[in-house]
């Protein structure tokens, strides 16, 4: 896995604490409203508080949450989820955004088990962050307090699994003109069943009829959402507009599959999606080796994946239910750098 010591989001920036932090930190916990919602810092806390705190911060595990305008605040994974922000950061989605990238980067490892996290009692603005995200509450305990003198609350506590993460935050993968999310049988069959159903689409797939009835377009979804595993399909879709196309991963061995509008055939779009898709493939699922396939009669497909780094590997036959028989095919296949998986 690529190293998570910094990681961006669309307005922040992730990256591990340094000297220079000391003012705004001392300043922020001396504030109201932080150091009283957090278990084990003091009030007042100084700067000698901070010098033993920086040098046990481990990069990718405590991070300092940076805007535009500079430290806003930090969250850590050690084991268990923590954040806390300056005031001034307060109130715009800062929490909700640091902890979704920093779970993002834990839960990108299919191994990972749970994650922890809690709130004092009456910390309302922690627990909606938590449930955002998809924790579950797991119990409570108390806790005593620094700030507050030692005084005994109760903490409540959640958890978090891989499981209940996918489903509470849908994947989605920018490019500059490109969305790829999750298809949806309601919103989506009728786009898919023009597209995959035309008939310079469909005998370039092994599945799609021409035409291709609601009922097969909402079956071939279902089989294959996205359940956090490799046996899923994305759609893709161009910024706040339509679907376009379809991308899709599939195990024993990772194998792709593709295709794409031809309204939008030409235009470099399926090149974009489905080089963002393998480099989001390759960190997420530790992927060493990949294949494809297209007909030999769709030389298109062939000049996308030579672009992305695919060597030819040969020939072979393959079938589609719009073709009347087996056809012959092209195999490709991408072993991945090292410094990719």
């Amino acid at each position: 896995m690529p190293s998570r010591s910094v990681i961006k989001t669309a307005r922040l920036t992730l990256r591990p604490p340094v000297a220079e932090d000391e003012a705004d930190v001392v300043a922020a916990l001396n504030g109201q409203g932080v150091a009283r919602w957090l278990t084990r810092v003091p009030r007042p806390y100084g700067t000698s508080d901070f010098r033993t705190f920086l040098p046990a911060a481990r990069p990718g595990a405590v991070w300092a949450i940076v805007d535009a305008k500079g430290f806003s605040g930090m969250i850590g994974l050690n084991p268990g989820l923590g954040f806390w922000l300056a005031s001034h950061a307060r109130g715009r989605g800062y929490a909700t955004e640091a902890a979704r990238a920093v779970l993002a980067a834990q839960f990108a490892d299919r191994t990972a088990g749970p994650v922890r996290s809690g709130h004092l009692d009456g910390n309302t603005a922690a627990a909606g962050v938590l449930r955002k995200l998809g924790f579950r509450p797991d119990g409570f305990r108390i806790v005593r307090v620094a700030a507050r003198a030692g005084e005994s609350v109760r903490l409540r506590s959640f958890a978090l699994s891989r499981a209940d993460w996918l489903a509470a935050n849908p994947l989605e993968i920018e490019t500059a003109r490109l969305m790829l999310k999750p298809l949806d049988p309601d919103r989506d069959w009728r786009d898919l069943s023009r597209i995959g159903g035309d008939p310079r689409v469909a005998p370039m797939l092994r599945w799609a009829l021409s035409p291709w009835p609601e009922t097969e377009v909402r079956r071939w979804v279902n089989l294959s959402r996205w359940r956090g595993h490799p046996g899923f399909r994305l759609g893709v879709f161009v910024k706040d507009g339509p679907l376009i196309g379809v991308v899709g991963l599939f195990p024993d061995p990772a194998n792709v599959m593709y295709f794409l509008d031809p309204g939008h055939w030409g235009r470099g779009c399926m090149t974009e999606a489905l080089r963002a898709f393998l480099d989001w493939a390759v960190t997420c699922f530790d992927l060493t080796e990949i294949e494809a396939d297209h007909f030999a009669d769709n030389p298109a497909s062939g000049r996308v994946l030579e672009k992305l780094g695919f060597a030819r590997t040969g020939t072979g036959t393959g079938t589609s239910a719009a073709r009347p028989g087996p056809a012959p095919n092209v195999l490709w296949h991408l072993t991945v750098p090292p410094s990719s998986a």
